[in-house]
């Protein structure tokens, strides 16, 4: 004899609406904040499939909430590639962005959910040796501010140099290297923001550009007769690093603005 035919699995949000009962929508909001739980592990994905032998749960504290668009904040090492494209891949970001580098000290009080990590848009990327401040946003606004050329946020950056003999005792050729960064810069017939620049130490020098365009520290670093080593970039607009370790994120607080 043919044994039954096995129920096939249906969505876990159908599952849970017709468990509750609820509407399939709040049954998708419950899933995507992370307060349902299959056999014990909390699953967030509202698509996907449960068998009727699987135990599905909902947290005692769960409450129907609006997902709002997030901003991470990101201390990105020296060396990290990041991927092409405005849209960040939710896969790559699942990889770095994970509870266990999450910043100890994020005073946020978000939840880590999987639906903070789709759909995330790159903010003023970097080129792969660079290290520093990195901004992801959802949100469409955030990223139009900080990446508009015509901006006036301003990119603070540390920029590591290459020594030459007897450039720490050369006040005439540190000040016109000084000099050199802080002229203009003209592209296709319009004149970039100046950059304000000073040292730091003998081989370190900060650099801030309001409206920066990719490649333009570098630019005006060749042009000066200065080798980079290193760039670290510390702040964009009011938001810095402000002892974010390299490697880990945070949640953009509620009251910050760039």
């Amino acid at each position: 004899m043919n044994q039954a035919a096995r129920p096939e699995p249906q969505r876990l949000a159908k599952r849970l609406a017709n468990q509750l009962p609820c509407s399939r929508s709040d049954a998708e909001s419950y899933i995507a904040g992370g307060w349902v739980r299959v056999d014990g592990q909390v699953v967030e994905e509202p698509m996907a499939r449960v068998h009727d032998a699987q135990v599905v749960t909902l947290d005692a504290k769960a409450k129907l909430e609006s997902l709002d668009a997030v901003t991470l904040i990101w201390h990105k090492p020296s060396g990290q590639a990041l991927p092409d494209g405005e849209i960040v891949p939710d896969e790559w970001a699942g990889q770095l962005m994970t509870q266990a580098t999450r910043f100890k000290g994020d005073r946020s009080g978000v939840r880590t959910l999987k639906a903070h990590l789709h759909k995330l848009l790159s903010v003023a990327p970097m080129e792969p040796r660079d290290s520093g401040l990195m901004v992801f946003t959802q949100n469409v606004g955030v990223a139009r501010k900080v990446s508009d050329t015509s901006s006036q946020i301003e990119h603070e950056w540390q920029v590591r140099i290459r020594g030459e003999a007897g450039l720490q005792d050369d006040a005439e050729r540190r000040d016109a290297i000084i000099q050199s960064l802080q002229k203009t810069v003209f592209f296709d017939g319009w004149a970039l923001p100046k950059a304000k620049a000073s040292w730091q130490s003998e081989l370190r020098l900060r650099m801030a550009i309001k409206g920066a365009v990719p490649g333009q520290v570098v630019h005006l670093c060749k042009r000066a007769g200065v080798q980079i080593t290193g760039m670290e970039r510390m702040r964009l607009g009011r938001i810095g690093l402000a002892g974010l370790p390299v490697g880990e994120w945070r949640y953009l607080l509620g009251y910050e603005r760039f």
